[in-house]
């Protein structure tokens, strides 16, 4: 044993290379000398660790999963008009509903369009290039409306809405909402809801129905959809004028909008369980959307509340998400309950993530 230990300390090298020889192994060390043997007390080498690589493991930060990378979630790179796979019958029903109602929520109050070269003072906004639906050579094309900006003043608390997405009456305050380009907290009472049904039947007693609406800023509260219309135009609008397509006279107005909401079945207006959020989701979205629509019946089942920031075209909103995302695309959804604060584009996306972030399974067995 001490001719060995002598050999491994002064000929280091021709020692480890006759081993290695003698094992038929080729072994390649770069070892010009070997440090001597530490004398350990008897027993001791027993006790110490032959390795310390869990010590040194745990000193390896881990990083932790993100909101979506735990769901299972990829999202999509978005692309306007995507049909997503599976999607294409809900689509096309819900597109129907813009048929049914003669795209009544698509264009914001005093829609106008324009066509104005790059170059012009008017195509920019703080001096940087801003929204424009198309650009052909030196030119765009500019949407507008005659809205005020008195719901983007920093005093503007969203309006409530308490509604479901399968009431045609509920419909008609939806399309309103979305062509005055307001923000509005929905707070959806499908069937059987627990919480925001539950909360107006007990408030107003089991008669009460539904929409209803509640103003922060003014503290008016009412029932009945051409009320909560005539109101909204005259508080938001530019001149008080209600479109044709809304107008409380008109018997055709629910009719239509009844008739709309037939191609999707009732979806939209049936509770399924849910966690909520402590705050309200964001959804960036318009009415006369389908793609929307899906994203606000899915929310509307979970009960999940959501600010609503209506982009209709010729909305200053569009702007506002072009500045925020680099494109304007929607459905665009916001959720401000979650640590890295998910942010998604694409409807089919948007609720898978909504059902595997909020929704709960249903029990398989119902007693036990």
């Amino acid at each position: 044993m001490t001719f060995i230990v002598s050999l491994f300390k002064n000929y280091g090298v021709l020692a480890l290379f006759l081993s290695g020889f003698l094992c038929n192994n080729i072994v390649l060390v770069k070892a010009w000398s070997l440090p001597p043997l530490p004398q350990l007390p008897n027993g001791l080498s027993k006790l110490l660790p032959l390795s310390t690589s869990v010590e040194a493991d745990a000193t390896i930060p881990t990083r932790a999963k993100g909101t979506l990378e735990r769901l299972g979630i990829t999202p999509t790179e978005p692309q306007r008009f995507r049909v997503a796979p599976g999607q294409l019958t809900d689509i096309g029903t819900a597109a129907l509903t813009f048929l049914f109602r003669f795209g009544s929520g698509a264009f914001a109050e005093g829609y106008s369009v324009s066509v104005i070269s790059k170059d012009d003072p008017s195509s920019l906004v703080d001096g940087k290039p801003s929204y424009s639906i198309a650009a052909i050579g030196p030119y765009q094309i500019k949407e507008a409306s005659s809205l005020p900006p008195s719901q983007m003043s920093p005093d503007y608390t969203p309006v409530e809405i308490y509604e479901f997405e399968g009431c045609p009456f509920c419909k008609k305050v939806r399309e309103a909402v979305s062509i005055l380009c307001l923000e509005v907290c929905f707070k959806p009472c499908p069937m059987n809801g627990p919480t925001f049904r539950s909360e107006i039947k007990t408030t107003y007693g089991n008669n009460a129905t539904f929409p209803f609406m509640r103003d922060p800023n003014t503290g008016v509260e009412m029932f009945q959809s051409d009320d909560i219309i005539t109101y909204l135009f005259q508080t938001y609008g530019t001149n008080g004028t209600i479109p044709s397509v809304l107008r409380p006279s008109s018997g055709f107005t629910t009719l239509s909008a009844g008739l709309s909401l037939i191609p999707r079945l009732g979806a939209g207006s049936s509770y399924k369980l849910s966690k909520k959020p402590s705050q309200p989701l964001i959804l960036w979205a318009y009415d006369a959307s389908p793609f929307c629509k899906l994203v606000k019946e899915c929310l509307c089942e979970m009960e999940l509340p959501h600010i609503q920031v209506s982009c209709p075209r010729g909305s200053a909103n569009r702007q506002r998400l072009w500045e925020k995302t680099g494109r304007f695309q929607v459905p665009y959804l916001e959720d401000p309950n979650t640590e890295d604060n998910v942010s998604l584009f694409e409807s089919s996306t948007i609720i898978e993530y909504l059902k595997k972030q909020y929704g709960i399974p249903k029990p398989t067995v119902d007693y036990i």
